[in-house]
């Protein structure tokens, strides 16, 4: 049985007889009598007695009747819900922390001039806890730098950038330095477990080397609001810090033995299902890397 067989049955019903429910619902009345018959046979009931060549509903027609009205109530909210979703969708997104300062802007900024129906939702925090929230299926996808931590991440490049060290201006530092120089500086970094440490951490441990930060801070911006006190050295991503080095701000100790160059991705769930609206979003943000 079907959503059809139902309509049809509460029409009969709605209209006293199946001439009038044929007219109304624009089809032939053979097609209706034959649909109340496959009710009638399907369940082994009797919707209606035939009494001077009227239709008149059995006591348990008119149970099935309120039950066929309940359930033809439900369908249309279902439709109507379902539209709303096609119409409204929610597109959940993640960036790391350094995209967040950057790029988010521009990404938001889009999606409200040409999607003005999308519900956006964005999160931003370090890569490792933007992949969790992958994997859970929180976010649709996101934008992070460094290694895919998981298998079942499907993941696209997307840019590359460097990370600089960088100190205030009214310190005593040198243009240049090698690791083995830089771990004895004062170090201003992000945290263990973020993606700017620990691609610093895998260099200097290739190396033979190891760093004990006097400052660890989830914060970019505290990080940088410390150099420029010339609280000390910070490794911090390029596009952060673009316009304070510009402006002289900060400047740039070069590192003579390392490039300090990572990689960054798109990512989803390889068993994420787009909309279209959603695939759409995603390949724009995919060209913003690309661009």
């Amino acid at each position: 049985m079907t959503v059809r067989h139902l309509r049809v049955f509460v029409t009969v019903c709605e209209c006293g007889g199946i001439t009038k429910a044929a007219e109304l619902m624009h089809v032939a009345q053979p097609a209706v009598s034959q649909t109340i018959a496959d009710i009638e046979k399907y369940y082994g009931v009797v919707l209606f007695d035939r009494i001077n060549h009227k239709l008149v509903l059995t006591d348990g027609g008119k149970n099935l009747l309120l039950k066929a009205k309940e359930v033809l109530d439900n369908f249309d909210d279902f439709e109507n819900l379902a539209s709303s979703v096609v119409d409204n969708p929610l597109i959940r997104i993640g960036v790391s922390l350094t995209f967040g300062s950057t790029l988010l802007p521009e990404i938001m900024k889009n999606i409200k001039q040409n999607y003005k129906n999308v519900k956006l939702n964005v999160v931003i925090n370090n890569s490792m806890e933007i992949q969790q929230m992958i994997m859970d299926g929180s976010l649709d996808f996101a934008i992070i730098e460094g290694s895919i931590s998981f298998p079942s991440i499907k993941a696209e490049r997307f840019t590359s950038d460097k990370l600089k060290v960088v100190c205030g201006t009214k310190g005593d530092y040198p243009k240049e330095v090698n690791l083995k120089e830089l771990v004895v500086y004062d170090l201003l970094l992000r945290e263990k477990g973020s993606t700017s440490r620990d691609f610093l951490d895998n260099i200097l441990s290739i190396n033979g080397l190891e760093v004990k930060p006097v400052m660890e801070s989830i914060s970019n911006q505290a990080i940088i609001s410390a150099v420029r006190e010339n609280l000390g050295v910070a490794v911090l991503p390029e596009g952060l810090i673009h316009r304070q080095l510009s402006s002289g701000r900060l400047q740039e100790i070069k590192v003579k033995d390392a490039e300090l160059l990572r990689q960054s991705y798109i990512i989803s769930h390889k068993n994420k299902r787009f909309d279209k609206v959603s695939k759409e979003i995603y390949e724009h943000c995919l060209t913003l890397g690309k661009s």
